[in-house]
């Protein structure tokens, strides 16, 4: 199911709740937002179907799905109160929670919470043929994508470069989103880009399609050097025919994309949306009522979204459950590791 018919079927939700007479409209509403990233990416599709399926089967909910900037962006919206919930990289996360002076440049922010672990994101690091770069050592001097200000690419790209021996001031680096980022590389202005997405991501692929390009494997020495400082970043190889053209497989890393909330948002809203993720409910809008879950609409919206499983719901997890989903998991007698035990529950 496209991005644009998730776009118009959440229009039509919001228009039939609206829309309600009598006792549905005299039933206060409560609206729940859902910070994602830009259109071409994953985190989009993945959070608009979870939205639709929250408003289709919680009666007095809207879930809406808001486009961004994703992970870092996203954590500093949640924290000021702009929104109640977003999707963000776990290694993001944690770093905004221990406020990781090094990594995170804006306030800590210590009610940083968990609702669930969503998808891998695997690093992509794609570069023009024509550009000379044989391996990641080669990109020294090089005009490359690390991703925009504020997004967990460029969060990630730092630490990339790091382990590679490098840093921003041995390259040029391009500070752009997708859609730029696609236009860049096929108007040749860049030479290649990093990139933090689940497989496949849909700007990658128009990249592949028009222009002659590689996926560079990161050195095994590499990802031993970054596993064993950054822990989060796990050894994944991307597989082949990902992607256009590409027909070998990549020895990459991967950290997990998390759905986050703060401490101070409603516990039972936190309680409603974690159970309507995970367990079928009917559909209120629909003629027949069919039964639905959030983690099936997503599979539906995107690859990435049959990750979406209750049995990796704290994979990856590195800040506390919020206490609304923490009461969800604990009534349904999941084992819950105590780090992610929140401590207003302790």
């Amino acid at each position: 199911m496209s991005k644009r018919v998730f776009l118009i079927m959440g229009i039509i939700v919001l228009i039939l709740v609206l829309a309600l007479p009598g006792p549905a409209m005299a039933q206060k509403k409560r609206f729940f937002g859902i910070a994602t990233g830009g259109i071409g990416g994953v985190y989009y599709p993945v959070g608009g179907a979870i939205a639709t399926a929250l408003t289709n089967t919680i009666p007095d909910m809207v879930a809406t799905a808001h486009t961004g900037n994703a992970s870092v962006a996203n954590v500093n919206l949640i924290s000021r109160g702009e929104v109640e919930s977003g999707l963000s990289q776990n290694n993001v996360a944690l770093a905004a929670y221990t406020g990781d002076k090094e990594a995170w440049k804006t306030p800590q922010v210590k009610s940083l919470r968990c609702i669930a672990s969503l998808f891998p994101e695997t690093v992509h690091t794609c570069i023009l043929n024509k550009s000379g770069i044989k391996s990641v050592y080669d990109l020294k001097g090089k005009r490359l994508i690390v991703g925009d200000k504020g997004s967990g690419t460029e969060f990630d790209s730092r630490k990339f470069l790091e382990a590679i021996g490098m840093s921003y001031k041995d390259l040029e680096p391009i500070y752009v989103y997708y859609a730029a980022a696609v236009q860049r590389m096929q108007d040749e202005q860049a030479d290649g880009l990093f990139w933090t997405s689940g497989v496949p991501n849909a700007n990658m692929i128009e990249i592949s399609t028009t222009k002659e390009v590689t996926y560079l494997p990161f050195p095994d020495e590499i990802i031993k050097k970054l596993h064993a400082k950054y822990p989060y970043y796990t050894p994944v190889t991307m597989p082949a025919n990902s992607y256009p053209k590409q027909n070998y497989p990549v020895k990459t890393v991967a950290i997990m994309a998390i759905w986050v909330t703060r401490a101070e948002v409603d516990e039972k809203a936190v309680y409603d949306v974690t159970s309507h993720m995970w367990e079928k409910k009917p559909q209120l809008y629909r003629e027949k009522k069919e039964l639905a879950s959030g983690a099936e609409m997503a599979a539906a919206a995107h690859e990435q979204g049959k990750n979406v499983k209750l049995e990796n719901a704290f994979l990856g997890v590195t800040v506390p459950l919020h206490k609304g989903a923490y009461k969800y998991y604990k009534e349904k007698g999941i084992p819950i590791p105590s780090a992610l035990i929140p401590p207003e529950a302790k």
